[in-house]
């Protein structure tokens, strides 16, 4: 009863961790996909700059240079945000408390084997309990 309590601890803790990892894979993922398009507009307005700078020659592009440097400083931090990604306090908590769980579940199995393994070394015969003699064991 114990191991199956402990089993059922232990995917709670599991569903817990993976429900987190996902929630931080999902944030991680959106700031990745504003860091991205971020940095499409930063690409498209580099060449925008580019071609103004060579056919133009004219005020519009420090107005062009600004709104890259915006552009990029945007794409740069949601870049970082998306970067930054340790589990958080849930999901190493949920971890070591499934890694307990199985430990003591490993034990339990362990002892629940070792019992009738014990009980044959110690000589109790599984017929009523009796004491059998270890000479007897060995006659024949």
């Amino acid at each position: 009863m114990r191991s199956i309590n402990l089993l059922r601890l232990a995917l709670d803790a599991e569903m817990l961790r993976l429900r987190a990892m996902a929630t931080r894979q999902g944030r991680r993922a959106a700031f990745g996909s504003v860091a991205f398009i971020f940095a499409l507009a930063v690409l498209a307005l580099a060449e925008l700059a580019g071609w103004q700078g060579l056919r133009l020659r004219v005020e519009a592009i420090p107005t062009t240079l600004i709104l890259l440097g915006i552009n990029l400083v945007i794409a740069a931090v949601f870049g970082l945000l998306a970067a930054r990604s340790s589990p958080g306090l849930a999901e190493r908590e949920a971890l070591q408390v499934r890694r307990q769980a199985l430990d003591a579940v490993r034990g339990s199995l362990l002892l629940t084997a070792a019992l009738p393994a014990a009980t044959t070394l110690l000589g109790f015969d599984r017929r009523g309990g009796r004491r059998r003699s270890w000479f007897r064991l060995f006659r024949r």
